[in-house]
């Protein structure tokens, strides 16, 4: 539709320009031309029933979930369910917050499938009617016109030209502002379905997988509950890669597997198993990663704070500092912000790469499950990374420079990140608020499937990058790898200022790397 609008905008100029004696060919040929541009799609009728039969599905999911929620209340302790020797209550768990889910969006979505209905009821008639006075001065012009460019001076009356101008003018401003009204609705409309087809999937998103379905329900939705439906372990890609990963194995790997599985201490402790075999890790090195996290598997709290860096917190609650032990995930006083941000996404893609930053290998050693321990393996991956990314010219003291490149970016992203989640990433730049808003749905859907999509920005010669790492509603959450997260508007995206009022942050959005494939 934005080329559309802009054809139509065209013709607006052209019309203004159009008017007098020497105007009626120009105005014939604006006006034809704004008629020929094509209206916009859509049946209000049919969304309207869809809104309709969403309100009657919404009605089923609440009396499901009020049948889930009894169960829930009965003494359901030492029975098991499903494939990994779920206890029943996880089960149950697991299926009211995928119906609490379900109920959710199904109550937020009929109203805006009802308010595009009436935007597109109330626009599909002013623009019809305005296409046919386009049509009619078009006509009309073209009369006092002759040998195709000048005017008829037998035809010719000033006060009929004037008022072909009037109308001309008054369509073409209908048209424009019909075409922006529902281009404004229609933004509005696909990023709800976005952000809800988003959530609402997760829980789905195991379903190819050789477990039962109970299973899949559980483990997808492990680390979320009813009132965080955003912290899954397990991302929607990552759901799709370890059913495939699962499905991929021989049989001899494939018992082990759910034997691991199966002698798991939480839903948790589970997925995180699942989420190392997403990473590509193969069922003997899950194995050893069992070994060194089983004996706090029955600990959400030990798994999350080991085992990634980022939790997803509420918009709107300012900045969160990432820390491991006390200690920052931050890049400090290095110019190592390509690299430190990549390597905290690798960690929130790969755990068995977080348990080796913030243990080493040895959960429950004093000496390497700390603060300061982690910050020296954090510091020398990030530099590892920093360094093997540059070109040997870039630290000649005369055309060298600190930092790294976008395309730079881009290839560490693809190893450090890609290699992990199947994804290859691409560079793309964004000149200006328009193309910052048109990119803005690439990221929004890179994150809500799970992938880290690598952010520049710059101000006044200073350069830097962080890390986008989530999406919910109006709001990106974002990592600075000076240590915090913190959650920007779309709006402040694409006008162009991210910096939170931090003057030492730079804050216009230059460029992203985004995986290819996700739209």
């Amino acid at each position: 539709m934005s080329d559309d609008i802009d054809r139509l905008r065209h013709e607006q100029g052209n019309i203004r320009g159009a008017y007098g004696m020497w105007g009626t060919d120009e105005l014939a040929a604006a006006g034809a031309a704004g008629a020929a541009v094509p209206g916009f799609g859509g049946d209000p009728a049919t969304i309207y029933d869809i809104s309709a039969n969403l309100a009657k599905v919404q009605q089923l999911a609440e009396q499901a979930l009020d049948a889930v929620q009894q169960v829930n209340g009965k003494h359901l302790a030492g029975t098991w369910a499903g494939d990994t020797h779920l206890a029943a209550t996880e089960a149950i768990q697991a299926v009211f917050t995928d119906l609490h889910g379900l109920s959710s969006a199904l109550k937020d979505l009929h109203t805006p499938f009802r308010t595009y209905a009436v935007a597109l009821e109330n626009a599909l008639p002013a623009d019809a009617d305005a296409t046919a006075d386009l049509h009619e001065v078009a006509g009309r012009a073209a009369k006092l016109t002759a040998l195709g460019f000048l005017p008829d001076l037998s035809e010719y009356d000033r006060a009929q030209m004037a008022g072909l101008h009037q109308q001309a003018m008054g369509a073409i401003d209908t048209r424009v502002s019909t075409h922006e009204g529902v281009r404004g609705a229609g933004r509005t409309f696909s990023a709800l379905l976005r952000d809800h087809a988003a959530g609402d999937a997760r829980g789905r998103r195991l379903s190819d997988s050789p477990m039962t379905a109970i299973d899949e329900i559980v483990l997808a939705g492990a680390g979320s509950d009813w009132l965080t439906q955003n912290t899954n372990i397990l991302s929607a890609a990552q759901g799709d890669r370890a059913a495939a990963a699962l499905n991929g194995l021989d049989d001899t790997d494939r018992r082990a597997m759910m034997d691991l599985l199966s002698g798991a201490a939480s839903p948790e402790h589970r997925a995180y198993l699942l989420k190392a075999l997403a990473a590509g890790h193969p069922v003997g090195e899950v194995s050893k990663f069992n070994g060194l996290i089983a004996a706090h598997g029955d600990d959400p709290k030990w798994l999350a704070s080991h085992l990634g860096p980022f939790t997803m917190d509420i918009p709107g609650d300012g900045s969160e500092d990432v820390r491991f032990d006390g200690t920052k995930w931050t890049q400090g006083r290095d110019p190592t912000c390509v690299a430190a941000s990549t390597v905290a996404a690798r960690g929130a893609v790969d755990p068995l790469y977080a348990l080796y930053l913030t243990t080493g290998g040895h959960p429950d050693d004093p000496a390497q499950d700390d603060g300061a321990a982690f910050a020296t393996r954090w510091k020398d991956e990030t530099h590892r990374i920093y360094d093997d990314g540059r070109d040997w010219w870039q630290d000649l003291p005369v055309v060298g420079g600190k930092g790294m490149s976008s395309e730079q970016s881009a290839m560490i992203a693809d190893e450090q990140i890609g290699a992990y989640t199947g994804a290859r990433y691409e560079n793309v730049q964004m000149a200006g608020a328009d193309a910052r808003f048109d990119i803005l749905s690439r990221i929004e859907a890179a994150v809500d499937e799970g992938h880290p999509v690598p952010l520049s920005t710059r101000d006044a010669g200073e350069g830097h990058q962080l890390m986008v790492i989530g999406h919910q509603g109006d709001e990106l959450q974002i990592y600075n790898p000076w240590g915090n997260t913190y959650w920007i508007t779309k709006d402040e995206f694409a006008r162009g200022d991210i910096s939170q009022g931090d003057p030492d942050l730079p804050g216009t959005p230059r460029s992203v790397r985004l995986p290819q494939g996700v739209n």
